[in-house]
């Protein structure tokens, strides 16, 4: 392991703190579930992708600005027909308002509410509205993982297996999440008879995936991403990573599922592991130190 005291005093943190954090679970969780929601098809499912992606929009755009200024600036910029295309950003918070706005009109429709015709329940019954909605969530999910690959001099998330990352945790937090619901009763178990099986695979691809991560970071060039790894591996944030996102929220999970045992707590772990996930791994991006 590296000695972090070998820096000059210009490395430091990146200090994006828990507001992201659970903005990037919260996408990947009603991104992920309306993928998965092509072949469930069952307003639990979708009025948990909707509530969770709402808020999750939220929490981002409170964290860029004052929330009253984006209604404001869509307008001004509809009113100018002025749109900058080339901002990474503009063009993820309509990705983000699209997403709300399906799984908002898919909730509405579920539940009788405005949207009430019988064109409307055809429409969103229908294969290609499933599939768009799937396409949205998942380009929603791994837009939520680029954002952290343009972070400028973070060398630790400058990496094209953060978005993979990212979908195989949202994937393994939906499949949760539908374990849950079928527990509850909420949705038919005839339904989500292939869950078990491909949350097996799943876990398995997220940890895979998890490996590759922080090998790509400990064998890096770069001290910043390298000081990263060692933060995920032994330092402030081993806890969170080691225990609570690989141990807890992968590993449990897979060890238990072959035998069906602990189905619902490894549910929840799944879920909570994903959090704890994208928390460990945005709290260990170090700057590239200038060393002089």
């Amino acid at each position: 392991m590296m000695d972090l005291s070998d820096f000059t005093a210009q490395v430091q943190a990146a200090h994006w703190g828990w507001t992201i954090a659970l903005f990037l679970w919260l996408v990947g969780l009603s991104g992920m579930g309306m993928f998965l929601n092509n072949w469930v098809r069952e307003k639990a499912l979708v009025y948990v992708c909707t509530i969770t992606g709402i808020v999750g929009t939220l929490l981002v755009v409170s964290h860029l600005t004052r929330i009253l200024n984006l209604p404001m600036a869509a307008i001004s910029a509809l009113l100018e027909m002025s749109f900058n295309f080339g901002s990474w950003m503009f063009i993820g918070i309509c990705l983000l308002v699209v997403q709300c706005c399906l799984t908002l009109f898919y909730s509405c429709v579920f539940a009788g509410v405005i949207f009430k015709g019988e064109c409307c329940r055809k429409l969103v019954a229908g294969d290609w509205f499933n599939w768009i909605a799937a396409a949205v969530g998942v380009a929603a999910t791994i837009y939520s993982g680029f954002l952290l690959t343009q972070a400028v001099g973070v060398t630790l998330w400058n990496t094209a297996l953060i978005p993979l990352l990212w979908i195989m945790s949202g994937m393994a937090s939906a499949m949760g999440c539908i374990e849950l619901l079928a527990i509850s009763g909420r949705i038919p178990h005839e339904k989500v008879l292939w869950s078990r099986r491909t949350s097996l695979w799943v876990e398995a691809a997220e940890l895979f995936t998890i490996f590759a991560f922080v090998h790509v970071a400990t064998s890096s060039t770069s001290a910043a991403a390298r000081a990263g790894a060692e933060a995920l591996l032994s330092g402030p944030q081993a806890m969170m990573f080691l225990v609570g996102a690989v141990l807890c929220g992968s590993l449990i999970p897979f060890a238990g599922l072959p035998c069906g045992s602990i189905v619902l707590s490894g549910a929840v772990l799944g879920i909570v592991g994903a959090l704890l996930l994208r928390a460990s791994v945005l709290f260990a991006g170090y700057y590239e130190p200038i060393l002089l």
